[in-house]
């Protein structure tokens, strides 16, 4: 082992917290079964005086067969009047917990939602959203011989809250490890607080503003984001605008045609200096292209992991970003929800995540039954099996169909081990097929495996104007493609189709479902539909890529962004 130097003591500290709670989860773990009915029932004691808990009886919850009988399944809009009246002030509706927050998600895959987080639930995700990462990082390092380098990275999280007259906040979910920790981020982050703590309105070049001051930055270590797809992108536009950025690096300033507030255009600026050394090897590097060595060692060598979710619907991005990254460890986050964190990996490169069985009550349907009257609990789940995930959390939501789907890897102890398939809200049926999004996923990877072509995204339209109804797949491919290649590509997208679906090749042969059509989409494409999401007040941490255009706005914004021919 390596001596230590002053500067790893913060990263040793940083990683005795996360070791701590991967020893915490393995305590848990050993005691799942008892830990789980424990949380439920003392959640129906803590709400039973409650406007919901008195409404479905949780003072007479002894078990959990009791807690299944009296309180019946939820969506959103049982709990939405309740969350409004919480936000006014009100107290005792759905639950006695302390809070200060809300979490809200971007309205991406649907409505906006706003959802009270208990003070267990916030500390659950501090720890392990902040902290557990880093254990795990040590843990890579320590097998490989090496000591977890000085923690300095590139964050892309832009962190915004909207305080309440009740003295409450709302913000998403992932920021609030940042928010509790707001005075250490310039310790560990390479943007100054300005670039970090972002109002929801404010409009700027993210990703120019991110990289002008990580590029600079010789010694980064790590790579940070919500969804690595803001990462991939970030990197995209980098590859695009390398040399601007390598000269205003070496100018010092902020380009003009950059677009920043006033206010903000001048505190950054303050901290810049003109630094022509760093400016030229960086030119050295990007001159020498990104297709034969990924770029990011070569500009950081020392940047060693990277933590991003990376799982579902976004893990064909992966792929993408390791044109850029190389063979960079990755720790995916997890399985998180708005309305909770549910399960964590504890080892860098595994999509294999550990539920937490002390962050909320769960329940299970096999996707293969239609029984919602005989859920099963933790204890009674198949390795290999599918099943809907159906949550109570800390914080006021029972019984709640989240609708995502999660198959079953193993068990830690007696905790089950997971990864993320699909959301059920998101299956495309146009003639009895039945494709989920993580079947889509599959097919557009092999895409671009077969075509040795890298997309930056796709979306999915089915088509039912037409007569049988087909399936649109729009593109944005990274290299300019012709036109008169959306053929080509139409009937690779339908012969992989067929592979991966055996109900389909049928549909096709007898016209029940007609061809597969592929159109190309103008280059930045998803990058401006993010912003379309930002103007609106969604936060760009938690905005997932739109790989379903299931209503007409999503319609007309995609359609209009067609290379026409």
């Amino acid at each position: 082992m390596a001596k230590i130097s002053p500067k790893q003591i913060p990263a040793l500290f940083g990683s005795a917290l996360g070791l701590a709670e991967h020893a915490k989860l393995k305590f848990y773990s050993k005691r799942a079964n008892k830990i789980q009915q424990k949380l439920l029932l003392g959640l129906m004691k803590k709400n039973k005086s409650t406007v919901y808990g008195k409404m479905h009886n949780f003072k007479d919850v002894r078990c959990i067969e009791d807690y299944q009988k009296n309180v019946p399944l939820s969506y959103y809009d049982d709990y939405a009047d309740y969350v409004q009246r919480m936000k006014n002030g009100e107290k005792g509706l759905i639950t006695n917990s302390a809070y200060r927050r809300f979490t809200a998600s971007s309205g991406s895959t649907g409505k906006a939602k706003i959802i009270p987080m208990s003070l267990w639930s916030e500390w659950v995700c501090q720890c392990f959203s902040f902290s557990a990462p880093v254990g795990c990082a040590f843990k890579y390092f320590r097998k490989h011989g090496r000591i977890i380098p000085p923690q300095k990275g590139l964050l892309t999280a832009e962190v915004g809250l909207t305080k309440l007259d009740n003295g409450k906040t709302v913000s998403c979910l992932s920021s609030i490890p940042l928010v509790n920790l707001k005075p250490l981020v310039p310790a560990f982050a390479t943007s100054p607080k300005e670039l970090q703590f972002v109002p929801d309105n404010t409009k700027m070049d993210s990703h120019y503003l991110k990289l002008r001051f990580s590029l600079p930055e010789r010694d980064v270590s790590y790579l940070g984001t919500i969804f690595i797809t803001t990462l991939e992108s970030m990197f995209f536009y980098m590859e695009e605008n390398w040399e601007m950025l390598c000269d205003d690096i070496e100018k010092g300033i902020i380009n003009e045609s950059i677009q920043c507030p006033p206010e903000m255009r001048a505190k950054l600026e303050k901290r810049l200096r003109p630094n022509p050394k760093r400016a030229e090897e960086l030119r050295r590097e990007f001159r020498k292209g990104f297709d034969d060595e990924p770029i990011v060692p070569r500009i950081w060598p020392n940047a060693s992991w990277m933590y991003g979710m990376g799982t579902g619907a976004i893990a064909i991005y992966q792929k993408k970003l390791k044109r850029y990254l190389g063979d960079i460890p990755t720790h995916y986050l997890g399985y998180v929800a708005s309305e909770a964190m549910m399960a964590v990996p504890l080892e860098l490169d595994s999509f294999e995540y550990v539920m937490l069985p002390q962050n909320g009550f769960y329940e299970f349907r096999p996707v293969e039954s239609e029984d919602y009257d005989n859920l099963l609990t933790i204890k009674d789940l198949e390795v290999g099996k599918e099943y809907e995930i159906i949550l109570t959390n800390t914080s006021g939501f029972y019984r709640y169909r989240i609708e995502d789907v999660i198959r079953v890897t193993g068990y830690y102890y007696e905790s089950p081990k997971i990864t993320f398939c699909y959301r059920l809200n998101q299956i495309a049926n146009i003639s009895g097929e039945k494709m989920t999004q993580q079947s889509f996923d599959y097919i557009v990877n092999g895409m671009s495996e077969r075509l040795d072509e890298l997309f930056i995204g796709y979306s999915i339209y089915a088509d039912h104007s037409t007569s049988p109804g087909h399936y649109v797949l729009l593109l944005e491919t990274a290299k300019e493609i012709d036109k008169s290649k959306e053929k080509e590509y139409a009937e690779l997208f339908e012969e992989l189709f067929c592979e991966n679906n055996p109900s389909a090749k049928p549909v096709f042969k007898n016209g029940s479902l007609g061809h597969c059509e592929v159109k190309f989409l103008r280059h930045g494409t998803y990058d401006d539909y993010r912003q379309v999401l930002k103007d609106r007040g969604a936060n760009l941490n938690q905005v997932k890529p739109v790989k379903f255009i299931d209503n007409e706005e999503r319609k007309e914004f995609f359609f209009s962004h067609i290379i026409e021919g």
